[in-house]
């Protein structure tokens, strides 16, 4: 009688024990994003946000930093790296120096349209380009995606080469990026995004290039005057988040993230695409001087840059470069 006893208070302790552990299983999940409060990020985390903290029944508790108040995309990788940060929306130029095969995202105007480049990124390359990551303490969860770059300055419309000679652009922190604009005459100088708006109403650069969303969101037609829509480089947004984080959460809780991702994906691609002519409309409207820049343009800038596919193809792979050259034939 006294053994059942001495049982049944140790199954009770096990049992409150339990309980209690539960009860303290929450998981703070910071994400950092350089966006701002306006764009389509934004809105997809806390749409995110609120899934994943009900789906976990508060278990997983969400904090958005925006506006690039953590710092910028490096310092919030390597702090995923190390753990100390949870998850971000990181640009794919700095994702490449942490993995070189997201490299493929630099070579200059090779993704031919915006359904060509969705469709590599949500089949093989961009599962091969989660699993090299994957060994840097890095995960992508979601695909976003921010559309193709233009080149926006102060100087005048930019329709060829020559109209970009000498012109001080910021660019991203990548040897590729660097390179294309050199071969096109400018001045390429990078600068940490969180700066870009100082450095252009201060004049430390002429020019800028990312995303209509980006230039509208971040009010750079306040201190740029032309928008010439180069169409240069295909922008990717990955959600990452910190591998350690990943696997110091129950299997549950992995899938209702990894559920969270897929959720995120298709609203913050759905807003973007509903956003841009929009936004561009608001540019013009803003006083933006916008021109569009031909086929038959395009293909000059494409001609000049072709050294930089020789130069850098090591760094993804021949057969990669390859394989993404024929799929946007």
């Amino acid at each position: 009688m006294k053994r059942r006893s001495v049982m049944l208070v140790v199954s009770l302790m096990f049992v409150v024990l339990g309980a209690l552990a539960s009860e303290a299983a929450v998981y703070k999940m910071k994400i950092h994003s350089v966006g701002s409060d306006m764009h389509a990020s934004t809105f997809a985390l806390k749409d995110f946000k609120k899934y994943v903290e009900e789906k976990s029944k508060g278990q997983i508790q969400v904090s958005l930093h925006i506006n690039a108040s953590l710092g910028g995309d490096r310092q919030a990788t390597e702090a995923m790296q190390l753990g100390t940060l949870e998850a971000g929306i990181i640009g794919g130029s700095i994702l490449a120096t942490f993995e070189p095969k997201f490299n493929i995202f630099e070579f200059p105007f090779l993704f031919k349209d915006d359904p060509t480049a969705k469709k590599l990124i949500d089949g093989e390359l961009g599962t091969m380009l989660d699993k090299e990551l994957q060994k840097q303490d890095l995960r992508v969860i979601a695909y976003g995606v921010n559309g193709f770059r233009h080149v926006a300055n102060n100087r005048g419309p930019i329709r060829k080469p020559a109209d970009m000679k000498g012109l001080k652009i910021r660019t991203m922190e990548n040897p590729i990026h660097i390179a294309t604009f050199k071969l096109f005459g400018a001045n390429p100088t990078p600068i940490n995004f969180g700066e870009l708006y100082t450095a252009l109403s201060q004049k430390t650069v002429d020019a800028m290039e990312c995303p209509v969303n980006l230039i509208y969101t971040s009010k750079f037609y306040e201190v740029q005057k032309y928008l010439s829509m180069t169409g240069h480089l295909y922008a990717i947004a990955p959600f990452v988040v910190s591998e350690i984080f990943f696997k110091r959460l129950p299997a549950d809780l992995q899938e209702i993230l990894l559920d969270g991702g897929r959720r995120y994906r298709d609203k913050q691609r759905s807003l973007t695409v509903e956003e841009e002519q929009d936004m561009l409309a608001k540019l013009k409207k803003s006083g933006m001087q916008v021109n569009d820049v031909s086929s038959s343009e395009k293909a000059e800038f494409k001609k000049l840059s072709a050294p930089v596919y020789k130069e850098f193809e090591g760094r993804v792979g021949k057969d990669l470069l390859e394989k993404v050259i024929a799929a946007n034939k």
